[in-house]
Order: C-alpha cells, then sequence, then structure tokens
C-alpha cells in the first residue's frame, strides 16, 4: 500500500510476535511479587510472636536473610519497572 507505515515499520513498534515475552515478564512480576508478599507475612508472624510470646526470641540470624530476600525481590521488580520492562 502507498503511504503505509506498515512496511517501512514505524509506528507499530510493540508487534503481537513479542506478546508471550510480555505475559512471561508478567508472570515473573507475579511471582516476585507473591514471593516478596508471602516472606512478609512470615516476617510479621514471626515478630508478632517475639512481641506476645515471653520465652520466644528470633535471632537476627533469621530475620536479616528474610528481610534481605524480601528487599532483593521488591529490588528487582522496582529495577522492571525503571527500565520498562513491565
Amino acid at each position: 500500500m502507498r503511504g503505509s507505515t506498515a512496511c517501512a515499520g514505524m509506528g507499530d513498534e510493540h508487534r503481537d510476535d513479542d506478546a508471550p515475552e510480555r505475559r512471561r515478564t508478567d508472570d515473573y512480576s507475579s511471582a516476585r511479587i507473591g514471593a516478596a508478599a508471602a516472606f512478609t507475612l512470615i516476617l510479621v508472624v514471626l515478630l508478632v510472636l517475639d512481641v506476645a510470646v515471653p520465652g520466644y526470641d528470633v535471632s537476627p540470624g533469621t530475620l536479616l536473610p528474610l528481610l534481605g530476600a524480601i528487599l532483593a525481590l521488591l529490588g528487582l521488580e522496582a529495577s522492571a519497572l525503571w527500565r520498562g520492562v513491565r
């Protein structure tokens, strides 16, 4: 077609052939957010137990890796948002 941008590759940079890649990125994003939420719930339960139960002590060796995992997962998600992957 004369005057069409379809053959020049202009205007439609997001074609349907990369749709599976975008769906996979969304799946990874959902998995990261879900894992961070689950780790956060575990962290909250441990902290509530530490405060509520008199003899229960949570060591920093338990809390710090858990907090590190949460921050790493959310950091990956933030990085994907900043790069425009998602």
